[in-house]
């Protein structure tokens, strides 16, 4: 008998055990989303001040010299904000021997009026180069967004709680558990149309007409419920 005894315990722990409490507990999981497309209100542009030659020292000069001039431009535009991130001075070598040298700064510029972000681009399209540009929801907005998405959401936890409860002629249910998943939506870089656009109009020194798009903001709950018993 002492084996048999032993047995009990793990049996209990087991989780086809613990699956069987669940569905005599009446305990089912659920999960419902809403989702949103939303007007982007906010443009990302990366740019890099990029020099070639020979004497590292001199370019380094000539990058800061360049990188001084686009921060100044950047202060004729109140709505864009603008930071410096990586620099980079790197031998470029020929039949593994150094060549020659370069040496790049990387900006990063963000505003919410993209008219401003046109013309200073057109304006500095002689010092720095557009890495990538890219259109997204900004911070406050999106929040806004989530508190509306996440009440759609409840909404439809709740209904199919109702609806599954009587399915399985319940009265009604517990609320067991719930977590909320605001999923972040991936910024939406702009079109090779637009991105072409930008180019052109860099080189006639003529700002570009940018366009912002929308992005999707989705926003689930899950949890777990408990059917009443009758």
């Amino acid at each position: 008998m002492k084996p048999i005894f032993a047995l009990i315990p793990l049996m209990l722990l087991s989780p086809l055990a613990l699956a069987d409490d669940a569905v005599q507990l009446g305990i089912i999981n659920l999960d419902a989303s809403a989702s949103r497309a939303v007007e982007n209100d906010e443009l990302v542009t990366r740019l890099e001040v990029i020099e070639n030659g020979r004497d590292p020292a001199k370019l380094t000069d000539l990058v800061n010299q360049k990188t001084a001039l686009v921060l100044d431009a950047v202060k004729n535009f109140k709505a864009i904000e603008a930071e410096t991130s990586s620099y980079n001075t790197r031998p470029v070598y020929d039949d593994g021997k150094i060549t020659s040298w370069q040496v790049s700064q990387q900006l990063t510029l963000e505003t919410g009026n993209f008219d401003q972000m046109s013309r200073l681009i057109a304006d500095i399209s002689s010092m720095a180069n557009i890495q990538s540009m890219h259109f997204q929801v900004s911070d406050s907005k999106a929040e806004t967004i989530k508190q509306t998405l996440l009440k759609e959401a409840i909404a439809k936890f709740r209904a199919k709680a109702k609806l599954v409860a009587g399915e399985f002629d319940r009265s009604g249910y517990e609320l067991v558990n719930l977590s909320i998943d605001g999923n972040d939506f991936t910024p939406r870089p702009m079109m090779e149309r637009a991105t072409m656009m930008a180019s052109d109009s860099m080189s006639k020194s003529a700002p570009a007409a940018l366009a912002g798009g929308k992005n999707d903001i989705t926003l689930t709950v899950r949890g777990s419920v408990q059917l009443n018993l009758q």
